[in-house]
C-alpha cells in the first residue's frame, strides 16, 4: 500500500502542470504586474504596441519604450511574440535581478546577440554568448521561447534558431522581465512565464 501511494505521489508531481508565474494576453488594460514606460502604450485587441517619442528617447538616455513585469524565479520558461516595423532598430529581451542585469537578447538588422551579466559593480559589464541569431522581421510577429534551467538557457527566436548556452550568471535568481526597442513601432502579445519543475 505504501508502495502504491508514493507511485501515485510522484505520477501526480510529474504530471502536474507547470506553474504559471505570469501570463498577459493584453485583453485588459491593467494587469497587476505589467508596467508600461518610457512610450504612449497602447493595450487593445490583444496586443501592446508603441511608438517610440523622440524626446522621451532622447531624455531616458536613448532607452526606448519598455513594458516591465515584477515577477521573481530562477528557473522557468518564457514565451512572447514580438513585431517590429520597418523603422524599428532594436527589440530588447532583458532577465534583471536584484544586483542588476542577469540576462538579455537584443535583435536589431544586423541579428540577435545573446549576453550574460556577471554580479559586480559594473551593472553593463557582460559576456558574449552563443553564435549570433536572426535578424528583425518588419511587419512580422515572430515567436521566442526561452528556458532557463541553473546555468543554462535554451533561446528559440521563430522556426529556425535554436541556441542553447551557459554561464553561471544564469543560474541567479530573476526578479524582473523587460521587453522593449528602439526606434519605429513593435508590438507584442501573448507573453508567458511558467515555473520549471
Amino acid at each position: 500500500m505504501t508502495r502504491l501511494l508514493v507511485t501515485l505521489l510522484t505520477l501526480t508531481t510529474l504530471l502536474a502542470p507547470a506553474a504559471d508565474l505570469l501570463r498577459d494576453d493584453f485583453t485588459t488594460t491593467q494587469h497587476p504586474t505589467r508596467k508600461p514606460t518610457r512610450g504612449p502604450w497602447k493595450i487593445e485587441n490583444g496586443t501592446a504596441t508603441c511608438t517610440q517619442d523622440d524626446a522621451l528617447y532622447a531624455k531616458f538616455k536613448d532607452h526606448g519604450p519598455v513594458i516591465w513585469y515584477d515577477v521573481k524565479f530562477t528557473d522557468a520558461t518564457l514565451t512572447f511574440q514580438f513585431k517590429p516595423d520597418p523603422a524599428t532598430k532594436t527589440f530588447v529581451f532583458t532577465l534583471n535581478g536584484a544586483e542588476g542585469h542577469v540576462f538579455r537578447f537584443v535583435t536589431s538588422a544586423r541579428g540577435t546577440g545573446i549576453r550574460a551579466f556577471p554580479p559586480g559593480p559594473q551593472d553593463h559589464a557582460s559576456i558574449a554568448l552563443g553564435k549570433t541569431g536572426p535578424a528583425l522581421t518588419p511587419g512580422a510577429w515572430t515567436q521566442v521561447k526561452i528556458t532557463l534551467t541553473g546555468p543554462q538557457a535554451t533561446v528559440q527566436i521563430g522556426d529556425t534558431y535554436t541556441e542553447t548556452v551557459t554561464h553561471p550568471s544564469l543560474a541567479r535568481p530573476k526578479t524582473t522581465l523587460g521587453l522593449g526597442f528602439s526606434y519605429g513601432t513593435l508590438a507584442l502579445k501573448d507573453i508567458a512565464i511558467e515555473a520549471t519543475k
